[in-house]
């Protein structure tokens, strides 16, 4: 969500600018292509679109404020803690150009000299999927209340599928809270969706502990695993699609979201698990500004981390992970120094993270349940514990990791 704020007083430092000063058509549309467009576009995440003159010429100042304060683009983890791909981040060169651009009253610019556009498919980021699995049919969630939902889809893959990325697209952005994928190699989800308008199930899959596929939240990005990791689909297996819908304002739509599966298209020597850290005992009074929650979990074999997640709600204030090993010294895994609801996913290793047997991992989280957070959904605050609904609070870093052995 992007909030127009008073822009913030204060000296830059000097940049070389063209000697006719920045134009859109030159300068500017070349940083928005690079840095804002492929969520800034009909369809997507963003709440409004940047691929035009005029879409950028409205929002000047807007797109001057977040670049200059580094809102824009969003990227939650700090420096010195993991070393991650697609680091979203813009030069200060491009910001200083940004507001020139702004402060000159934003020029569009000699038309023959603006690059081509780019050009997106349907939404889907990295292209057409080679398989799209989909709810069956259109859902309309109550507009009152959380609905946990999970719809069984058939794959109706004859041969195992190694999946090198998973992406996702929700139906209806505004109400899907959350996607979890899992996987259902006997087939019994079935017969919990005879009809294939799913069925209720607060908690999980409602089956024992299948296995995760990943996971989307508002602001995850798809990210394709490393060459030779993939996640394993068997033949004949199911996919539970558990959708958590949070209706804001009593406004529902029906939504039929998708899951969009890239298949590896090179040998995979590695086979790529999921798993939580997670503290389900939190406790956040009403009132606290500053609640510290922990959660440890151990290691029970030799792992290489390939990627975390971490995820909070509302109340979400900051949070680190780290790896403890055997000998005690200490692996910061990420930093989330200012968490923001609205922009999280999985954040992938260039380096896969060697994690021996006999290791722990921390999560160290903080919580503003108090009535100067204006992302609060209570008024006045209350006491929140551990619960799956937007009004109630998490604590999870979600893992993505293969084995040492390889299997």
């Amino acid at each position: 969500m992007v909030i127009l704020v008073v822009p913030m007083l204060g000296a830059r430092r000097r940049v070389a600018l063209p000697p006719q000063g920045p134009t859109f058509n030159r300068e500017i549309v070349r940083i928005l292509q690079q840095n804002c467009q492929t969520c800034h576009r009909p369809g997507d995440i963003a709440p409004f679109s940047l691929l035009t003159y005029n879409d950028a010429a409205t929002r000047a100042d807007e797109i001057k404020f977040m670049t200059r304060t580094r809102q824009m683009p969003p990227w939650k983890a700090a420096e010195g803690c993991g070393d991650f791909v697609g680091v979203r981040a813009m030069s200060q060169h491009d910001i200083d150009l940004i507001a020139a651009w702004v402060d000159a009253g934003a020029p569009q610019g000699d038309p023959a000299d603006r690059p081509p556009a780019l050009t997106f498919n349907d939404a889907w980021a990295l292209g057409t999927p080679d398989l799209v699995l989909s709810m069956p049919k259109p859902f309309t969630p109550p507009p009152d209340r959380d609905e946990y939902r999970c719809y069984s889809i058939p794959t109706n893959a004859t041969q195992d599928i190694w999946a090198s990325a998973i992406d996702f697209r929700p139906g209806d952005r505004g109400t899907v809270h959350h996607i979890v994928p899992f996987l259902d190699t006997a087939g019994a989800s079935a017969k919990l969706d005879k009809a294939g308008t799913g069925y209720q199930c607060f908690g999980g899959s409602g089956l024992d502990e299948p296995d995760v596929l990943g996971a989307w939240s508002p602001g995850a990005r798809v990210t394709p695993l490393p060459s030779g990791t993939a996640v394993l689909i068997p033949k004949g297996s199911r996919v539970i699609m558990q959708v958590h819908y949070h209706p804001h304002f009593g406004k529902v739509a029906p939504d039929q979201t998708e899951i969009g599966i890239y298949t590896a298209k090179e040998e995979v020597r590695k086979r790529m698990h999921y798993d939580f850290v997670a503290n389900t005992k939190l406790f956040i009074p009403a009132g606290a500004a500053d609640q510290r929650i922990d959660a440890l979990t151990d290691v029970p074999e030799d792992i290489e981390l390939v990627s975390v997640y971490p995820h909070m709600h509302l109340l979400g204030k900051r949070m680190s992970v780290e790896a403890i090993l055997p000998g005690g010294a200490k692996v910061c895994m990420i930093n989330v120094p200012k968490y923001e609801f609205n922009w999280q996913g999985a954040y992938l290793y260039r380096t896969p993270l060697a994690l021996p047997r006999g290791s722990q991992i921390h999560i160290e989280a903080h919580y503003d349940n108090s009535a100067e957070n204006f992302n609060n959904p209570n008024t006045p605050p209350r006491d929140v514990r551990w619960g799956e609904a937007s009004t109630d609070e998490m604590c999870i870093a979600l893992l993505g990791y293969t084995l040492a052995s390889g299997k």
